[in-house]
């Protein structure tokens, strides 16, 4: 695996961190991956760590190459600066992908709560489209009232915001015949964002495109992948039940993109370092 570390150019507060798979001859793998850019929650305060890395090496485990944007927040997400950081990630990703290895057109989104506006801006306003998008309880609409107009004030970089503000900022107003696919979970007792998931299921139904929505009865906001992985010592985000989204999730996007492919060739190296060294007749050329 090759980690990458690196700041987004023109934006000094924003991150990209990823995982890259390694895609070897001898092991079979000489194949391009799909690419996940995990966008982590915190209504664009913060970027939550519990929405980072563990998600990230979840995808990673699963064979899809991962990366998390750790954009700007607070008030240096004006002019709505994650959404150009994000685009940014997905065209530095397929620059790139002939030497990571990577599909360019099989590029997912997946965030949570403002991370899943986010990475829903990322399809339907940004300029690098992702291919597929993964919302996790996203915090979309963004009406004029005190729960949700102080993402509007950092995304505008105003203290005082409008109803044309804050209708800038809710992302079903850009929902068009040629947004990305999409898959979203989120929980009916979610307090702050269950009408998010149901308002994007409703348009793209109404549009006819594709999406699938699991919403799970019971539960708050926050949950990650609702395991020990991401709980932090609290109980209150664990949930079995929610923490089969992951796996569904992945099902999901080898709908979309199609399964890794796999061949019928070992992967023992063992043979071919023996021979090389003349510990066993043969030559290392005949060995996989």
């Amino acid at each position: 695996m090759k980690m990458i570390h690196m700041n987004v150019p023109g934006h000094p507060e924003a991150t990209l961190e990823g995982y890259i798979l390694d895609c070897e001859l001898t092991l079979g793998q000489n194949r391009n991956r799909p690419a996940i850019v995990v966008c982590p929650g915190g209504g664009y305060l913060y970027c939550s760590p519990r929405e980072a890395e563990p998600v990230a090496l979840r995808y990673a485990a699963r064979g899809f190459h991962a990366f998390i944007l750790r954009y700007s927040v607070g008030w240096d997400a004006a002019g709505f600066s994650p959404l150009q950081e994000v685009s940014w990630v997905i065209g530095y990703l397929r620059e790139h992908a002939e030497e990571w290895h990577i599909d360019p057109n099989k590029i997912a989104t997946c965030g949570f709560s403002a991370g899943g506006h986010l990475a829903l801006a990322a399809g339907v306003k940004g300029e690098n489209k992702p291919n597929a998008m993964i919302l996790g309880y996203p915090a979309v609409t963004t009406p004029n009232n005190p729960m949700s107009n102080f993402m509007v004030k950092l995304l505008s970089g105003k203290k005082e915001v409008t109803d044309a503000d804050c209708a800038e900022f809710s992302l079903e107003n850009y929902i068009t015949k040629d947004a990305p696919p999409v898959f979203m979970m989120a929980t009916a007792e979610d307090g702050l964002s269950p009408y998010g998931a149901l308002l994007v299921a409703n348009t793209y139904s109404r549009l006819g495109l594709g999406y699938e929505l699991h919403m799970f009865q019971h539960g708050p906001h926050g949950y990650s992948l609702a395991d020990e992985t991401t709980a932090d010592g609290s109980s209150q985000v664990l949930n079995s039940s929610f923490a089969q989204w992951h796996d569904l999730s992945v099902d999901w996007l080898y709908r979309i993109f199609g399964k890794n492919e796999f061949v019928d060739k070992s992967t023992s190296r063992m043979g071919k370092i023996m021979a090389d060294m003349g510990l066993i007749p043969g030559k290392g050329a005949d060995f996989a």
